[in-house]
């Protein structure tokens, strides 16, 4: 792995550093809400949109990927896939399959020499300041062909029942902020950042239940998002997006 120097004065470059990251996220994936929506939404929704942009000669870049939950998804359908982080906290933790380069780096600081066909980006842009959102972005413009495809997703819809929620709680507490964002804003950030937007997948109608009833939202989360979709709910009520973008 190579190791880069991050900037301090970024809360969110920051925030998976320390020695406790790993097990809090890992733990995140165990039981509960986003375990069950990770293996029986998202990562089935995520394996859909990548089978027809991969294939053996193409490459992938893993944005802020952590502990490789994304990666290995992508390294199932390409040839190559290059995962960065900027925290050897996350990296330390990671298993991924032979086709799988993980580095410790800023690409908004140390770019690569080389460019891919797809860039993932999952569970990131939520919760970066804005600059750091317009950083990543620029960063992963340069790192994409021309006509490449950046994947990524917002994990807290403002307009879904848990988004309303954290609103109420910003405005009730206001000493822990907690972010959201919409499709739009962040459809229009993508845009100034040079995207063209391809495709946008809401999912995780299931109204998060914080840490109680862990199993039960295991049971019903399929079923549920199921229902809704044959219901044709709007996707402003779904908890999380995806965008696929292209590079203009």
């Amino acid at each position: 792995m190579l190791n880069a120097d991050t900037d301090s004065s970024d809360t969110y470059r920051m925030s998976h550093q320390a020695a406790g990251a790993r097990p809090a996220y890992d733990r995140t994936y165990e039981l509960g809400y986003h375990a069950a929506l990770w293996r029986k939404i998202e990562r089935p929704l995520l394996k859909s949109i990548l089978r027809p942009l991969g294939g053996r000669e193409r490459t992938s870049l893993d944005f802020a990927c952590g502990t490789g939950r994304i990666t290995r998804v992508a390294a199932m359908f390409f040839g190559s896939v290059v995962g960065v982080d900027v925290s050897e906290t996350m990296l330390s933790g990671a298993s991924v399959p032979e086709n799988v380069t993980l580095l410790c780096l800023d690409i908004t600081k140390i770019p690569l020499e080389r460019t891919f066909d797809v860039v993932t980006a999952f569970r990131f842009f939520l919760n970066a300041e804005d600059a750091l959102r317009r950083e990543a972005l620029q960063a992963i413009y340069q790192h994409l062909r021309e006509g490449g495809v950046l994947v990524c997703n917002i994990h807290l819809n403002t307009t879904s029942p848990m988004g309303l929620f954290s609103r109420f709680l910003n405005w009730a507490y206001p000493k822990i902020p907690r972010n959201t964002l919409t499709l739009k804003q962040f459809s229009k950030m993508l845009t100034e950042e040079g995207f063209e937007i391809v495709d946008t997948k809401s999912y995780g109608y299931l109204p998060r239940p914080g840490r109680f009833f862990p199993r039960l939202c295991q049971v019903l989360i399929e079923p549920f998002e199921k229902a809704c979709r044959k219901l044709k709910i709007p996707g402003w009520f779904a908890e999380s997006f995806v965008i696929v973008s292209r590079k203009r």
